[in-house]
């Protein structure tokens, strides 16, 4: 596949050499809404994120899991310089989300897609669409072509370029949002809860379209879902309780953890349930089975025995 203009090698910085910089450095992010009354006054409180500390290298897939309002998508919200800290600091590739003068600078190395793409699309032709952000940006209009084009071609959805938005599903219109991001060429995307409002074909779809800018393409991947079965594809799931990170760690090793992540009222993926259902009842599987795959594979070795 044709290197996209703005993909740089993993760990490594523009003139080729290694560096240690994080995507993403969340120290001691705490941040705090207050609730006021008719006239103003604060009556309330609510801490939304408390004290968290995430460190994403470029080029990783992470996935952040939890209950609602524990926190996760006030978090995913810093990485986009939307919401600031109330304390604590947050980086992305190494510049202070606190700094105003770094926002604009952040928001185009970090897109965000939300959970319901009509809120992100603009235009009433696709193409024109995933133009809008370029434009903003400057971005003289040849080379605005040719990043449409290129976007367009690697979600999948070229061939809808002259259609009106109108017209699309809910996963293509997500895969616009998503080239819409693109076209701005950031080296980090931020979907919060991007497929929680599709069918599971359109999930698939979405899910598919990221995990290949992710290993493709290098970009990092920061995925807030309430899919589990979507958090197994990442290299590290955090999941939150209360605005904390309560438990983090390969996939692997998270669900691997089944009562601290009841107490987090997070699920297991299905097919883990079976596996440690089939394990409890004394068949010889591992607990921690995370596809369908995976465990079809040991239904077999059982079978040979």
């Amino acid at each position: 596949m044709k290197e996209l203009a703005w993909k740089k090698k993993k760990g490594r910085d523009g003139s080729g050499e290694k560096t240690t910089r994080l995507m993403i450095d969340a120290r001691g992010v705490t941040h705090e809404y207050s609730r006021r009354d008719a006239e103003g006054n604060v009556i309330d409180i609510i801490q939304a994120v408390d004290g968290v500390d995430l460190q994403v290298k470029p080029g990783e897939f992470v996935a952040v899991l939890g209950a609602n309002g524990s926190g996760k998508s006030t978090l995913a919200k810093h990485i986009n310089a939307l919401l600031v800290p109330t304390e604590g600091s947050l980086y992305v590739d190494g510049k202070d989300t606190g700094n105003q003068e770094n926002v604009l600078a952040i928001r185009q190395l970090a897109g965000m897609v939300f959970q319901n793409p009509d809120n992100q699309i603009v235009s009433n032709v696709v193409e024109e669409d995933v133009g809008f952000g370029p434009e903003n940006m400057g971005v003289p209009s040849e080379e605005i072509l040719e990043r449409v084009t290129e976007s367009l071609k690697t979600v999948g959805m070229h061939e809808y370029r002259k259609y009106s938005p109108n017209r699309l599903s809910g996963g293509q219109k997500q895969r616009v949002a998503i080239a819409g991001i693109m076209a701005m060429h950031p080296r980090c995307i931020v979907l919060d809860e991007a497929t929680s409002m599709l069918d599971p074909s359109g999930r698939k779809n979405v899910l598919d379209t990221v995990m290949k800018l992710n290993r493709e393409e290098g970009i990092t991947v920061v995925l807030i879902t309430h899919y589990m079965e979507e958090a197994v594809e990442a290299d590290r799931v955090f999941v939150m309780r209360q605005g904390k990170v309560a438990l983090s760690g390969t996939p692997r090793e998270v669900f691997g953890k089944p009562e601290i992540l009841a107490a987090c009222r997070v699920e297991l993926p299905d097919i883990t349930k079976i596996g440690l259902g089939l394990s409890k009842a004394g068949l010889d599987i591992p607990q921690v089975v995370l596809t369908e795959e995976e465990l079809l594979s040991y239904v077999k070795m059982m079978q040979r025995v």
